[in-house]
């Protein structure tokens, strides 16, 4: 159900980004449409990606080096943006646009990165040492992300909480959410996986990374 006049979606949240994601989706087979409550596949991966989280360290990829790479090219977009005149608004567009689940910036959905298989599985990889489920390094680099822009943390966590509600779904797709996602509820993990990515920004500011 459309609940804003077709010209508002077109110039304020149809942007070309959401247009090349949802034609990548297509072209995976995934959804057009998905929400926080997707738990489907999410598209082909360039590395083997397992679905069991007790396996043997060697049989995860190592996604810590272009993770960490990914994080520093996206900081550079939003401190260019926050430089400019109603920065911080527009860093704000920027989130809703592209941290909203299979958009430009959820890693899941990324060919390097864990997601889910054509089953359904979660996938795993190796970050830092440590196993990792691919929505933990989405919800990591929301946390990075929105730490590097000054959001408070108590704010980003409220926030993500809100949308996997699907209480701002009418801001990201102009549609009212359905019961299913009123229903859903930011998992526990996911928040902590958004703190870590706070803690990850303050150790990379202190070891002078980000200068």
């Amino acid at each position: 159900m459309n609940i804003l006049p077709e010209k508002i979606i077109n110039k304020y949240i149809i942007t070309a980004d959401k247009l090349k994601m949802k034609h990548w989706r297509e072209l995976n087979g995934c959804p057009l449409n998905v929400n926080a409550a997707y738990d489907g596949y999410t598209g082909i991966k360039i590395c083997r990606f397992p679905t069991n989280d007790s396996l043997k360290q060697y049989a995860y990829p190592d996604v810590t080096d272009n993770f960490n790479s990914l994080k520093l090219s996206i900081l550079k977009d939003i401190k260019k943006k926050k430089s400019e005149l109603f920065g911080r608004f527009k860093i704000y567009k920027i989130f809703l646009d592209n941290f909203s689940t299979g958009e430009k910036w959820d890693t899941k959905f990324y060919p390097e990165f864990p997601g889910r298989d054509k089953k359904g599985r979660v996938q795993f990889a190796k970050y830092k040492g440590k196993i990792v489920a691919g929505n933990f390094l989405s919800n990591n680099i929301y946390g990075f992300l929105s730490a590097a822009a000054g959001i408070p943390e108590r704010i980003s966590k409220f926030i993500a909480k809100i949308y996997s509600k699907g209480l701002i779904e009418p801001l990201i797709s102009g549609k009212i959410p359905d019961k299913t996602l009123l229903k859903f509820n930011d998992p526990i993990a996911d928040q902590k996986a958004i703190s870590i990515g706070y803690d990850e920004f303050r150790n990379f500011e202190r070891s002078g990374i980000l200068v």
